[in-house]
């Protein structure tokens, strides 16, 4: 693997190898790019061969609000994954701690200066690595995890279970 060229999973938007690029007309990747970044991270961890020089060039089909400025549509998060053929289902907030287990989630939140997805990757034991919140990748249930936010005031909106795509027999 070429360092140059892959990142792995992705624990910051503001990384100086992609954080100045533009995401949408008028934004960019540090600034409001935590959607692409939690969408990525996900893919990534579904297949070890997803790169993100490539996934950059090819989000255009992921829209965002106010050309970028607003970050990604919480419409598009589903719509993007199952295009790739992964299984998508909605979770309510109050059921975080009654969920099965998926291979990931994302969460998205608001607070008073903006809104932030978080992508976590399943561990197997009904804990999720989050990615893009922390300063190092930290494990928690999802139940915990929602409680936490609520105390640091933030505001959970949705959350995304998500189902990697069933690899072919060879």
């Amino acid at each position: 693997m070429d360092s140059q060229t892959d990142f792995g999973l992705l624990n910051t938007q503001t990384d100086p190898r992609f954080g100045d690029r533009k995401y949408g007309r008028l934004g960019t990747v540090a600034k409001n790019g935590c959607g692409m970044i939690a969408l990525y991270n996900v893919e990534r961890a579904a297949n070890d061969q997803t790169r993100f020089e490539p996934y950059y060039e090819a989000r255009k089909p992921i829209k965002t609000n106010l050309f970028g400025l607003l970050g990604t549509r919480p419409s598009t998060i589903a719509k993007n994954l199952r295009k790739k053929q992964f299984e998508v289902e909605r979770i309510r907030i109050r059921d975080a701690a009654s969920t099965p287990l998926y291979d990931a989630v994302i969460v998205l939140y608001w607070h008073f200066f903006g809104a932030h997805y978080v992508a976590g990757i399943g561990r197997g034991d009904g804990t999720y690595t989050l990615y893009n919140e922390y300063q190092k990748p930290f494990p928690l249930k999802l139940d915990v995890y929602i409680g936490e936010l609520k105390k640091r005031k933030m505001h959970p909106y949705r959350i995304w279970g998500v189902r990697f795509p069933k690899k072919e027999d060879k």
